[in-house]
């Protein structure tokens, strides 16, 4: 029943916001649903491709596209819930927000209950970390205010344990920005403002969106060259729809067993026939979501 409400509100996702549903089957056994494959880096390997905190402008243009998705998503009166760097995915045309709870939801055994708490430690709201109250789109506002910390700095704001104590911190510490503040104070103060403790004290969405567009414009090449590199390829991979003759597998041809009396070569003791493999390129990865589990199969060259 989870699986199926989270699948419908998917569903109504904007295509903008993140990978289109393609198609899904909610009483099959296991039940299951594949999206578009997204040609881009995580925000956790765009850093590592870097190889460290991203530019200033580049944490603008992250600003805009996340929060323009995100408003999308709470003009339906719906939250993500779980932003962090690993759902931020960066492609060549911007950003695409993925993994809204699907996944979690196939992996919980009943309906969730009152209490609940669903998230990721060091990027939750106050108002997750202690459950005081339902979920709005503020706890995604709060949890975009971390991403950028992590983007500018390599790490969360409030540290990256998985335990009590960075909870414990996010309710009742102040984050650590100093590597932002001192890349660029204006945007220190907004991601500061993002991390307000208060609920209504946080902008929304949507003034985000303004407050990045201020300092535009944003132009091709978006990200960092070393960063559009590995965005190139991917891209590249996407565009190439397979035909019947990549997906065909070639069998290879048997061994004759030598007969009575026939001869072996004298060289030395016979190697072994390396069996050829047909390579397989998909443009589209599935993704089988069982309960207890989720499992994605990728097939590359």
């Amino acid at each position: 029943r989870r699986f199926g409400h989270e699948l419908d509100n998917l569903a109504r996702l904007p295509e903008k916001a993140t990978a289109p549903l393609l198609a899904g089957d909610r009483a099959a056994r296991p039940p299951w649903f594949a999206t578009a494959y997204v040609p881009g880096l995580t925000l956790t390997e765009a850093l590592h491709a870097h190889d460290g905190p991203l530019p200033a402008e580049a944490l603008w243009l992250l600003l805009r596209e996340a929060a323009a998705g995100l408003a999308a998503v709470h003009a339906l009166d719906m939250v993500h819930r779980d932003l962090k760097p690993s759902n931020v995915m960066l492609t060549l045309d911007g950003l695409t927000l993925i993994d809204f709870g699907v996944a979690r939801a196939a992996e919980q055994s009943q309906v969730t209950r009152t209490g609940m708490v669903v998230g990721t430690p060091a990027y939750m709201s106050p108002e997750q970390a202690s459950g005081v109250r339902r979920s709005t789109g503020a706890v995604d506002v709060f949890a975009l205010g971390s991403v950028l910390a992590y983007a500018a700095s390599g790490r969360p704001p409030f540290g990256d344990e998985s335990g009590h104590a960075v909870l414990y911190r996010i309710v009742h510490e102040e984050p650590d920005l100093d590597a932002l503040r001192d890349l660029d104070p204006d945007l220190a103060d907004v991601v500061a403002a993002c991390l307000d403790k208060d609920f209504e004290g946080r902008p929304t969405a949507a003034e985000l969106v303004e407050l990045a567009e201020r300092h535009g414009p944003f132009t091709p090449p978006l990200w960092p060259e070393a960063i559009t590199g590995p965005l190139a390829e991917r891209a590249a991979f996407a565009a190439k729809v397979p035909t019947v003759e990549d997906l065909s597998v070639a069998a290879p041809a048997p061994t004759p067993e030598p007969g009575p009396g026939a001869e072996r070569a004298a060289a030395g003791p016979e190697r072994p026939r390396r069996r050829r493999r047909t390579r397989v390129l998909l443009a589209v990865v599935p993704v089988v979501v069982a309960t207890g589990a989720t499992l994605a199969v990728q097939l590359l060259p």
